[in-house]
């Protein structure tokens, strides 16, 4: 049985039944307290007689059946959200806690602690005048910097804990995350008149700090973020036999940053983001003897550029519900590091355009409810790769182009607000599975104060 769903429903069951009972009790107080203190209605004064119409006099009429009037914006729909919500990325979805830790000026004015049990993930937000001070504890392999279309699942990342602080103020926000996992080791030996010694250093994959900023710019934020993440294990050995000395020192990083501006402090009818990601991925080895040295390219080494636009609209919006369509495309650049063997060398370049259709919707259930879903799933709307193998007057040259349409993910889930508390829940599935197979849970609750 999956835990995490068990947790999930047994929440929703609480929070039915906390809202049912709430309710009656509500509604017999609100009752009582009309009976027994209402004060006796006033005599109703004599109706004014209508004036006389003139040429000067301004009167507000309904508009005609016929004509489009705009629909207002549902009611109770922006208020923060956790990370169960809009699992889509759609750009005119409400607020998230791990959406605005990442902006980080978002965060101010907030009092809150927000608790994931099936994330792992507590998050804290204390504000003090003009500051507001935040803490958040994490996963790092549940909160990876990496800009989307980059992944390392052939080396996975030692699990850690994951660190974050920062502040927000109205004008500005800062915070870094850190998961570390270092060690240092330093051995040495002496039989008779021979002296050896050996140092070693071990990073683990998943190592990694992160630094985000974010800014309001009138109508628009900017946000950004630079990192560096040790992808896979890296060993540094130097040894010093009796005077022969040796190193062995493999690279295995990633240096990023990505920034992005968008229009959602003012978004009402249209929303929309831009935005850039650059990468720098290490990977190569430098061994060295003496005076030789030899130097190792391997094949994942490369420089990414990433230009980003998203952008959704509403197309259907009522008192009580709404629902909004989005598209997400990003254009990545990977241009490979040559690799060179004696005479022979390779290099290869990857480009494409990817774009993701997205569908949020949400409806209130009464004061306190609020129901919400989506589906979205990734277009290959076409992808070119090209590689080029050269031997002295040889060479053989490839090419692909490829396009897909990869299976839909949906999630739905509830949330429930009483006082200063909130639960939210939500489970999610792959479509492209066989029925329910892939069902997981997510399960937050926020403290506000």
């Amino acid at each position: 049985m999956n835990i995490k769903l068990i947790s999930v429903v047994s929440a929703l069951a609480v929070s039915a039944a906390v809202a049912q009972d709430y309710d009656d009790e509500y509604e017999t107080s609100s009752t009582e307290s009309v009976q027994e203190e209402a004060p006796a209605a006033p005599a109703p004064e004599p109706a004014p007689a209508p004036a006389a119409e003139t040429s000067s006099t301004t009167s507000f009429e309904a508009p005609a059946a016929s004509e489009s009037v705009p629909t207002p914006s549902a009611a109770g729909f922006k208020v923060l959200h956790g990370n169960a919500y809009n699992l889509q990325g759609n750009e005119l979805g409400a607020s998230t806690i791990g959406g605005d830790m990442n902006a980080v000026y978002k965060m101010y004015g907030r009092k809150l602690i927000y608790i994931e049990p099936s994330g792992e993930e507590a998050d804290l937000a204390l504000s003090s005048g003009a500051m507001t001070y935040l803490v958040a504890f994490d996963n790092n392999i549940s909160r990876d910097p990496l800009p989307a279309g980059i992944s390392h699942p052939d080396d996975p990342y030692v699990a850690m804990g994951l660190f974050t602080a920062g502040i927000a103020t109205p004008a500005f926000g800062v915070a870094v995350d850190i998961a570390i996992d270092k060690a240092w080791q330093s051995d040495e030996e002496k039989i008779g008149n021979t002296k050896n010694t050996e140092d070693r250093s071990v990073t683990e994959a998943g190592d990694y700090i992160n630094v985000k900023f974010g800014a309001p710019l009138g109508a628009f934020d900017i946000t950004a973020n630079v990192y560096w993440l040790t992808f896979r294990q890296e060993v540094d050995v130097e040894t010093n036999d009796d005077g022969a000395k040796t190193e062995n020192d493999p690279d295995y990083w990633d240096l990023g940053a990505s920034v992005t501006l968008s229009n959602g402090p003012s978004a009402t009818n249209f929303a929309w983001s831009t935005g850039l990601d650059f990468l720098r991925q290490k990977s190569d080895r430098r061994q060295k003897a003496g005076p030789n040295t030899v130097e190792t390219t391997n094949n994942d080494a490369f420089l990414f550029i990433q230009p980003r636009f998203n952008f959704a609209l509403p197309v259907f919006v009522a008192e009580n519900a709404q629902v909004f369509v989005g598209l997400n495309t990003r254009l990545p650049i990977f241009i490979f590091d040559e690799i060179e063997n004696g005479d022979n060398s390779t290099n290869v370049y990857d480009f494409g355009l990817f774009s993701t259709p997205n569908l949020l919707a949400e409806m209130t259930l009464g004061e306190h409810w609020i129901l919400f879903g989506g589906a979205a799933f990734e277009w290959k709307v076409i992808d070119y790769h090209t590689e080029s193998e050269e031997s002295g007057a040889n060479y053989d040259d490839t090419s692909v182009i490829s396009m897909r349409t990869n299976t839909t993910n949906a999630n739905a889930g509830l949330r429930f607000s009483y006082d200063h508390l909130v639960i939210e829940a939500s489970i999610a599935d792959n479509l492209g599975t066989a029925a329910w197979s892939g069902l997981v849970g997510n399960l937050g609750i926020f403290f506000m104060f």
